[in-house]
């Protein structure tokens, strides 16, 4: 599948805007021949070459990244608040890089300018309805929530935590917190619009939606979890939409080869590709991967349509 460019999808400004919303989360730009770069990274590699050693004497531990395990990993993750997003770079930056540069940064960073591209499909799609599956503590929706107020959000999760942390948050938030204000990366329309959002605790594989419910399906990073459900996963999202699925996720294509496959393999990550996304049911409309990635994982930002029925 061609891989495009934001100019020929009809998004020439997305490369400035995500500068803009990346950038200011950036510890540092890494200058080739960093010691700091080239430690970090070939401690990654030394762990990973560790573990295939093993994995091929037979000592290694099966990891399979089964909704249990994630639920187990997850939940720690989704019970630490959302004083980190906030625009102030974090002292533990890992590497990143973009269009042949190399930053220190973190997954905050990430969130803010997934949010734009998010943005920039939702006014290319035009929706009414938006389901995002796998939505951790909700700060996408949150976020998205109060620029589009007009349309109607909703958020699934596995975790409790994760849940729970979304639920209180618009419980104890009448409106959107100043940092957050600053954080979100376009300008908002409702700073209180985040409490209509309706959000739910349950399973990807199992989606408790009516067929065409949504105008709109959407993870981000989420199918990266899910390998162990994901011929159910990618199903059900085609089936709960009734137009298109947009899906930023690590794609085959992308890390099938070098030190990124033995990160996937040694996580049990994702292994869909972008040509089979059409047995579910979802036909790519554009794939493009122009943004910030982390060194060992590359990620495809992908807008498909759902096929029709004939």
């Amino acid at each position: 599948m061609h891989i495009s460019t934001w100019d020929e999808v009809g998004f020439g400004r997305m490369t400035d805007e995500i500068a803009a919303a990346f950038i200011p989360l950036v510890e540092r730009e890494s200058e080739r021949g960093d010691p700091d770069w080239s430690r970090h990274i070939w401690k990654r590699r030394k762990r990973m070459l560790r573990w295939f050693a093993k994995r091929r004497l037979g000592k290694a531990p099966k990891i399979s990244r089964d909704p249990q395990t994630v639920r187990d990993e997850y939940e720690t993750v989704w019970s630490r608040g959302y004083e980190r997003y906030q625009l102030r770079p974090d002292v533990h930056a890992k590497p990143w890089t973009w269009a042949g540069r190399r930053y220190w940064a973190t997954t905050v960073g990430a969130t803010r300018f997934e949010q734009t591209i998010l943005c920039r499909v939702i006014e290319r799609v035009k929706p009414k309805r938006v389901l995002e599956v796998g939505c951790g503590n909700g700060i996408n929706l949150i976020l998205l929530a109060c620029r589009y107020p007009e349309i109607e959000f909703t958020g699934l999760e596995l975790t409790a935590a994760g849940h729970h942390a979304a639920i209180q948050f618009q419980q104890e938030n009448v409106q959107l917190p100043e940092a957050m204000r600053a954080f979100a990366p376009l300008p908002l329309s409702d700073i209180g619009a985040h409490r209509r959002i309706k959000f739910v605790q349950g399973s990807a594989a199992h989606l408790p939606f009516g067929d065409g419910a949504f105008d709109l399906a959407m993870t981000v990073l989420a199918l990266e979890q899910m390998e162990a459900i994901r011929p159910q996963a990618l199903s059900e999202i085609a089936r709960v939409t009734a137009g298109h699925a947009f899906l930023l996720e690590p794609f085959g294509e992308f890390n099938d080869w070098g030190w990124r496959f033995l990160n996937r393999l040694q996580r049990d990550y994702f292994r869909g590709r972008l040509r089979d996304l059409k047995r579910y049911g979802l036909v790519p409309e554009f794939a493009v991967n122009d943004y910030p990635q982390k060194e060992f994982l590359r990620t495809c930002a992908v807008l498909c349509r759902k096929r029709s029925e004939r």
